[in-house]
């Protein structure tokens, strides 16, 4: 597993949040291809980090209801002092959708299907639901959001980002798993196939937005990963005026 650590300037956040740190975790796909022992030793790390906030984007299991469970007690541990927050991906409604929702909830996280929560400090997050059910509502997802409100927006297929093009926001996505397997002309046509058209992996702006596509954690289909190790991504806030965000943190 490959730590990545990127400095992000987000629009409109006060000097007061400068610091903030946020590790972000995708794609746990816990079943025979990722093995529970990386995925314990992946959120072991997350907490060691000491974050103030936890963002998970989505695909908890890849398709068996009964690794629901399983995951679940792998992700209990994870804590921040402004919470865990966490959205649903494809995978998650190919298995059982209310229950990996239902579940998360009962541990204590925030799940955000279409909604935002306005954190104590001021930080609005977003979390968009899943498009390849077709669940997204964008309208709905920032119904109370405000102008000029630092906004971290939780979003499971990157390609939603052509969605916010017009909005000041900074977008945690996976589902692509960077390629998981990486060879030239095949990797882009699957990245294609899953619907996440070109965003593969790691920084992009699209309009306002800027968006970061994490690797993920697990495997599907095969037990490999090549030339695209799993990532945990950590996140270190800065007010959006201080820092010329021109994609300096691209892969």
């Amino acid at each position: 597993m490959e730590i990545t650590e990127h400095t992000v300037a987000v629009p409109f956040l006060p000097e007061a949040l400068r610091g903030l740190r946020v590790a972000h975790l995708t794609d746990f796909h816990r079943s025979p291809q990722t093995s529970d022992d990386f995925l314990r030793t992946a959120v072991a790390t997350a907490n060691e980090a000491r974050p103030d906030l936890i963002l998970l984007t989505g695909d908890y299991v890849s398709k068996n209801p009964a690794d629901i469970a399983p995951v679940m007690r792998i992700l209990a541990p994870l804590t921040a002092p402004l919470g865990v927050f966490a959205i649903l991906g494809n995978h998650d409604y190919s298995a059982d959708g209310p229950a990996v929702e239902r579940q998360l909830t009962e541990l204590g996280f925030t799940v955000l299907l279409n909604r935002s929560v306005l954190l104590p400090n001021g930080l609005r997050l977003v979390g968009l639901d899943d498009d390849r059910f077709k669940r997204t509502n964008v309208t709905e997802a920032f119904e109370f959001v405000k102008p000029e409100e630092p906004m971290l927006v939780l979003a499971h297929n990157p390609a939603l980002v052509d969605w916010l093009r017009y909005k000041d926001c900074i977008v945690f996505s996976g589902h692509t798993h960077g390629g998981q397997v990486r060879v030239p002309v095949l990797t882009k046509r699957e990245i294609r196939r899953i619907g996440a058209r070109h965003y593969e992996r790691g920084w992009y702006t699209v309009g306002k937005a800027k968006i970061y596509v994490n690797r993920g954690l697990g495997q599907v289909g095969i037990r490999l990963r090549l030339f695209c190790p799993p990532e945990l991504a950590l996140f270190t806030l800065i007010p959006g005026h201080c820092l010329n965000q021109d994609l300096a943190n691209l892969d």
